[in-house]
């Protein structure tokens, strides 16, 4: 069984049954620090998205994450359990149609039978469904155990579709965070104002989880599983290249054998709860309707 991370038992059983939890965390000067730091670092960040992961001088992406997490360590402390931080980013949203976040789940990054790995998001500025708050798929991060990376598909590829009107909007305020477990299916829509939507992500994990990253070898058709520490997020350079690339970083550990799960409609309805009420077994046995 997992050891828990929250301190609050309301707060576990929601996390673990729905996949994220939005709660109240930080002060207003909390935030209002944190966005002034944003517009030190990155005064002029408008475009579609950017985050502060994608830049290439590791030392300066460690000094804007050691700062971040010097303001929300006590908060987190408070609570949150056996935990450690793995670093944190600026999420900057943009504007316009093409500053929408497609469907995704975050990396797996430990061994998720054992262990919790999630994010939290910090938004620093209020979040609606105009300039793009979060959307949750309820308990998808139970429907399945597949690995995700960035050269793996997603599961639900190409079905994103028959997901979309059954997502969670879930708009925050100022000073609210949103936890979401990384194999929590989770989406935003484009921010349709005039001014940009600034966030924070951190990442949070079990305090004794082992962190990993995993690598499709498309050659040997193979995982190739790599041990990493605590700051390879921050090590990529040219970010949206590297990650589909073999990792430079981290110790590499195995090679397995691994099937791509891919659901199809029905099975993605059965998930959903879609599906018409299945015969009983004397239905089935006699074709009595």
């Amino acid at each position: 069984m997992k050891e828990p991370i929250f301190k609050n038992e309301e707060y576990q059983r929601k996390f673990d049954e729905d996949g994220f939890l939005k709660i109240q965390l930080l002060s207003e000067a909390q935030v209002d620090e944190l966005a002034q730091m944003r517009m030190h670092y990155f005064p002029d960040k408008g475009s579609v998205f950017f985050s502060s992961s994608y830049l290439d001088d590791f030392k300066l992406k460690t000094e804007i994450s050691d700062k971040i997490c010097k303001v929300i360590a006590e908060p987190l402390a408070e609570n949150f359990t056996n935990f450690r931080l793995i670093g944190a980013a600026y999420l900057i949203k943009g504007c316009g149609k093409h500053s929408e976040m497609p469907m995704h789940q975050d990396w797996t990054i430990v061994d998720e039978q054992q262990f919790y790995a999630a994010n939290v998001w910090i938004p620093l500025t209020d979040t609606d469904e105009k300039n793009g708050a979060l959307e949750f798929m309820k308990g998808s991060h139970r429907w399945n155990e597949a690995l995700r990376a960035p050269t793996l598909p997603m599961s639900f590829a190409g079905l994103e579709e028959n997901l979309r009107p059954k997502l969670t909007l879930v708009p925050a305020k100022k000073g609210e965070v949103i936890i979401l477990n990384q194999a929590t299916i989770h989406y935003s829509k484009p921010n349709m104002t005039d001014e940009i939507r600034p966030a924070i992500t951190t990442g949070l994990i079990s305090e004794k989880a082992p962190l990993k990253f995993h690598y499709w070898d498309k050659e040997r058709n193979q995982i190739e599983e790599f041990a990493q520490e605590d700051d390879f997020l921050l090590r990529f350079e040219n970010f949206m290249d590297a990650i589909y690339k073999r990792p430079l970083m981290g110790t590499s550990q195995r090679f397995f054998d691994y099937e791509i799960p891919r659901w199809n409609e029905q099975e993605l309805n059965q998930l959903l709860g879609n599906t018409t009420k299945k015969p009983s077994f004397f239905q089935r046995i006699f074709g009595t309707a």
